[in-house]
């Protein structure tokens, strides 16, 4: 797989598109500085709502990269999941590169998931990922859905060791897991299964996901959809 897909599929994969009211549910929502060869390009944002039956996922994201003072690159993401009982039921995603515009519409039906989007549209029966955010559950499925394009993507993980990190100027345990195949990048989880930070490599440069601000469990109000 290229590496550009990755990139914009994967990694920078979120968004905001209903802001529909579904009661007075508290949101629980964590924030991300994206950090390309160690300088802040950018945001991702991720809003986790509980509804009457099930849980919206709202995930919003702007990536603008700078060379020589001038702006090269923009990717921009917008995102809707709604999720009941750990499978995906409906998906609203539209996102942006370099000016080209890619979507994925997909609703639940009998037999599968039918999924239509700029690369990909067909029904897929097994139970898969997304590639807007990552629960630990995504760790044991072996199909993620590029929020990008709807492009089903055959992923393997490892885990790896445990590693120190920082937040609010305190030291924090996490662990970390190797993302192989169709999709390349290291993901890392708190003591409590949320997830706080991702690595990887655009062309020759380290980028990363590093958390700043979180608010309450969303693995667990995930878990509980």
């Amino acid at each position: 797989m290229e590496r550009r897909h990755f990139l914009i599929s994967s990694v920078f994969s979120l968004g905001l598109i209903s802001q529909q009211a579904y009661g007075s549910t508290p949101n629980s929502s964590v924030n991300f500085d994206v950090l390309l060869n160690d300088e802040i390009v950018g945001y991702s944002n991720l809003t986790h709502k509980k509804l009457k039956d099930g849980l919206e996922v709202l995930i919003d994201v702007e990536i603008t990269p700078k060379f020589l003072g001038l702006k090269f690159m923009k990717y921009t993401l917008k995102n809707r999941e709604v999720w009941k009982k750990k499978k995906l039921m409906s998906i609203d995603a539209n996102s942006s590169w370099f000016g080209k515009r890619y979507y994925v519409r997909g609703q639940r039906e009998k037999g599968g998931f039918r999924i239509k989007g700029s690369a990909f549209s067909g029904v897929i029966k097994d139970t898969f990922a997304t590639t807007s955010y990552f629960t630990p559950e995504f760790l044991k499925r072996r199909i993620w859905v590029s929020t990008q394009d709807g492009t089903p993507l055959e992923i393997k993980t490892r885990k790896l060791r445990n590693r120190k990190v920082s937040f609010n100027d305190k030291d924090y345990s996490v662990t970390e897991w190797e993302i192989s195949g169709d999709l390349e990048l290291t993901l890392q989880y708190d003591q409590h299964k949320n997830w706080v930070g991702s690595g990887f490599t655009v062309g020759n440069y380290p980028a990363r996901f590093i958390l700043n601000n979180r608010k309450n469990n969303i693995h667990k109000i995930w878990q509980n959809s």
